[in-house]
């Protein structure tokens, strides 16, 4: 499965977006200057090489700014009670991913706010769906309860696995294999299960990926 898919952004509050505004005004103040002692180096390839890095960090900066804000931003609205699996087929039709296969049997629900829960399935489903070669079974998705009350929905592909398993390296702001992707999925993904009082897991499987959200079970 692939390590990060991007959803769409929301705007920042208010409070957040003047933050912003105010962290970036030294940033560009720092790139302006360092910009001028870039061309007080020229000739001396090890100390243009090394400013040429600092750049480089601070443009990833400038970006990881707005990206981390965003997540944070993140809070759900006072929970309701949902079906998993309604939450899963919204989550389907909003990505156009028909192909994708859902479990059968009675599904559980669970509370908390539709609106990031199925953004974060989404995002799951994304990855799934992009991480399954032409000819594989499409992804799936399945929800049980456990005796724990907790709901463990996890979402299967068939693609070649993951080299690693651990959420530290996964789980990185504004950090994907994927040309054109921002690496805001699993972060996003992360950050709503840990609203709703889960938790998110890998497994690499010998034919795919399994990524498991365990929520607890609506009362």
């Amino acid at each position: 499965m692939a390590a990060s898919s991007d959803g769409p952004d929301r705007p920042l509050p208010a409070e957040l977006a003047r933050l912003l505004h105010d962290l970036r005004g030294p940033l560009n103040s720092a790139v302006m200057h360092l910009e001028v002692l870039k061309r007080t180096v020229a000739g001396d390839p090890a100390a243009d090489e090394s400013l040429r890095t600092v750049l480089d960090q601070m443009a990833r900066l400038s970006d990881m700014l707005p990206a981390a804000l965003g997540v944070a931003a993140l809070e759900p609205q006072p929970p309701r009670t949902h079906d998993v699996k309604t939450l899963v087929e919204l989550a389907r039709a909003a990505r156009g991913y028909a192909s994708v296969t859902l479990g059968a049997g009675a599904w559980p629900r669970v509370a908390g706010d539709e609106a990031l829960l199925v953004r974060a399935i989404g995002e799951l489903i994304a990855n799934a769906v992009e991480a399954t070669p032409s000819g594989a079974p499409p992804p799936e998705v399945t929800a049980t309860s456990g005796a724990d009350g907790q709901v463990s929905l996890a979402v299967r592909d068939h693609g070649t696995g993951l080299r690693t398993t651990n959420p530290k390296l996964l789980i990185r702001l504004l950090h994907s294999s994927k040309p054109g992707h921002r690496g805001l999925g699993l972060v996003t993904v992360e950050r709503v299960a840990r609203l709703h009082g889960g938790t998110l897991s890998f497994e690499s499987l010998g034919d795919g990926t399994r990524v498991t959200v365990r929520l607890p079970a609506a009362p």
